[in-house]
């Protein structure tokens, strides 16, 4: 952990990770522009529109569904503090089409273009939420560790047993002053005073090496209009990988049906990448059918 890359002039680590993530993306997509026939000022454009976007929408699913203010109260940005990834995301999805809309772009490969730098700049943020100490993991422990907690607490700081061991060799201490440390000591599970938190999953770090994965699969298998739908797959690909580290996060409450906020958005992102693959193959094979010679249409 390390929420400041310097502390004269104080510079924040998460901000930068953030910006370096948005630059790296912008570079990544800025290569694949001719790709789809996109010119590089709309992608500049866009690279200065999604920070701010991202910003609002972060801090707005943060104070309404997390500090849980009245819709007018989670209006002032300005006021507090949280960020929500999925926040950032929906505003960021929502910047690209109506800026692709105005210019009157190809939304489909506008978004198919953008879609690796968005994994890209996911896996910098995620770092910077290590080094910040947020979206903080799950115990390493016994269970004589939890064996005083309430059923449901214990299930939300150690989902799975048999991976959060104490000898979990992946496993990370966060410092004094930490939000895990403090989670920790609220629930009973150290001394106030003790030297850094009971060890946890990096689930950060996990999730920073899958989204590099996913970015690399997006940038090698969806190269131009001949291969579509690559925006929908990294859509469909993040729902998955967020709904299945929601696991191993300690730091987000159950919301409803044994699932946090963010695995029931992840499974609502999932029918949606669903219905909307169906309804386009649907069209493709009407389409194919009505190309088709009649005499072999009806041979079929």
């Amino acid at each position: 952990m390390k929420p400041a890359l310097l502390t004269y002039p104080y510079i924040a680590s998460y901000p930068v990770l953030m910006l370096l993530g948005f630059f790296a993306a912008w570079i990544l997509v800025r290569q694949r522009a001719p790709l789809y026939k996109i010119e590089a000022r709309h992608l500049d454009n866009i690279a200065l529109l999604l920070p701010i976007a991202g910003l609002l929408g972060s801090r707005l699913f943060a104070r309404l569904f997390y500090a849980k203010l009245p819709l007018f109260e989670a209006l002032k940005f300005w006021q507090g503090g949280g960020l929500v990834f999925y926040g950032g995301f929906i505003f960021g999805i929502a910047t690209v089409l109506t800026y692709g809309a105005v210019r009157r772009i190809n939304i489909i490969a506008f978004c198919d273009c953008l879609a690796p730098g968005v994994a890209v700049g996911l896996a910098f943020g995620r770092i910077g939420c290590f080094l910040g100490g947020c979206c903080w993991g799950d115990l390493c422990a016994s269970d004589a560790t939890l064996a005083h907690l309430e059923v449901p607490v214990a299930h939300q700081v150690r989902t799975f047993r048999t991976i959060s061991t104490a000898s979990w060799p992946l496993a990370v201490h966060f410092p004094s002053g930490s939000d895990p440390y403090k989670q920790q000591v609220k629930l009973g599970l150290i001394e106030n005073g003790a030297d850094q938190s009971l060890p946890i999953h990096p689930v950060q770090l996990y999730e920073t090496v899958l989204a590099l994965a996913l970015a690399f699969w997006l940038h090698r298998k969806f190269r131009g209009n001949q291969a579509p739908a690559g925006a929908l797959a990294m859509l469909a690909g993040y729902a998955v990988i967020r709904f299945c580290t929601e696991y191993l996060r300690a730091d987000n409450k159950l919301y409803a049906f044994g699932l946090t906020i963010s695995q029931i958005i992840s499974i609502e992102i999932l029918l949606f990448c669903l219905t909307i693959g169906l309804v386009r193959l649907f069209v493709f094979r009407c389409k194919g059918d009505a190309l088709s010679p009649l005499p072999e249409r009806i041979a079929t």
